[in-house]
């Protein structure tokens, strides 16, 4: 992850019907069913979000993603860092990205991202209540996994670093004999004719410090990440309170942006690929125990974007990841808005072209 500035984006392939969505949710649930039936908590919140011109699309649609994909390249995004959902054999939301591999035509980079996690009811604010278990396999089960992603890893397509496919692990301390697993892939795709996998951990709650012997590569995901590890202890019992009495957790976000760009944190000798968000609101999916970060606009978020992209921070690659390309129940969206129109991806390309030029 080395050379001239990117950002990529954090891509949620949850816009379609399923049958676990079904049985879980109700017949026809998709994440577009908590987007609309958003309310406002006070007076001038914006919810709910409307995509422009109406736009709820169906992602098992192809087409779909040949857009965002012409979307996305024209303001500057180069990579969608794909959500991947593997429970021992068994996937979730597995067709947008099977689609995308079909349709070798769709020109735009991609990677996985792996949500190691346990599917729950979080989203009605049942965090407790579990769906479908993480659990993960013996070597046997490493194979499966690693034969599924082959043909992904072999697409043209897939972002890969020295010949080493990207692979983002959500929970990287989660994992079962995670240092074996990894060993293992990295034998097996040198066979294969690969160099490797390129391990990048998200920094989290969970995982506090890199937890796997063979990752590169650090993900800093904000505002989640800056959210924990930057705010003081006072701050951290406020918001420990807040969600014990399950009111809304109302946050600056200038505050959360000076913080960002004040990070000095290293993690010995991986590269620290940096977070970047805009807005984000994830009353949608948890009403008033939701957490909402307000004072964003485009203009603020082109001001912050341009300096985190300028800024020379010890260690760090050149990718940042933005949140999200269409985290839609989380408020977090560069996808065009009937409220602010197309504002948060003029943004992030006028921060670039201002990179670009030298110039702040």
């Amino acid at each position: 992850m080395h050379g001239k500035r990117e950002i990529w984006a954090l891509y949620l392939p949850q816009f379609y019907e399923t049958k676990e969505n079904n049985e879980w949710w109700g017949k026809g649930y998709t994440e577009w069913t908590s987007v609309k039936n958003a309310t406002p908590l006070y007076p001038g919140h914006v919810q709910p979000l409307v995509p422009l011109h109406k736009n709820y699309y169906d992602l098992s649609d192809a087409e779909v993603m040949r857009e965002q994909a012409s979307l996305a390249r024209k303001y500057s995004i180069t990579n969608f860092v794909m959500y991947h959902y593997w429970y021992e054999g068994r996937h979730l939301l597995e067709k947008p990205a099977e689609n995308l591999l079909t349709h070798g035509d769709i020109d735009f980079p991609y990677c996985f991202c792996w949500a190691n996690h346990s599917w729950t009811r979080a989203w009605d604010g049942k965090d407790h209540e579990i769906l479908m278990k993480q659990t993960y396999g013996d070597k046997e089960e490493w194979e499966e996994h690693l034969q599924y992603l082959l043909p992904f890893f072999r697409d043209e397509r897939y972002k890969k670093i020295d010949n080493k496919p990207v692979f983002f692990i959500y929970r990287a301390s989660s994992l079962d004999r995670g240092n074996e697993r990894i060993g293992y892939w990295n034998k097996r795709l040198r066979e294969e004719g690969f160099n490797g996998i390129y391990i990048v951990e998200y920094i989290s709650t969970f995982n506090p410090q890199p937890n796997l012997r063979e990752s590169q590569a650090v993900f800093e995901d904000n505002p989640n990440y800056v959210d924990r590890f930057e705010i003081s202890l006072i701050e951290k019992g406020i918001r420990f309170l807040r969600k014990k009495t399950r009111t809304t957790d109302y946050q600056d976000f200038d505050r959360l942006w000076k913080l960002i760009l004040n990070n000095k944190q290293t993690y010995g000798n991986r590269k620290i690929v940096q977070g970047a968000f805009g807005m984000w609101d994830n009353s949608p999916r948890k009403g008033k125990n939701s957490r909402v970060v307000r004072g964003v606009t485009p203009e603020k978020l082109q001001k912050y974007l341009t300096l985190l992209l300028m800024r020379k921070r010890a260690d760090e690659s050149n990718v940042v990841v933005y949140n999200a390309w269409n985290e839609w129940g989380e408020g977090a969206t560069l996808e065009p808005t009937e409220q602010d129109g197309y504002g948060y991806l003029d943004a992030v390309k006028a921060a670039l072209d201002a990179v670009s030029a030298g110039i702040e």
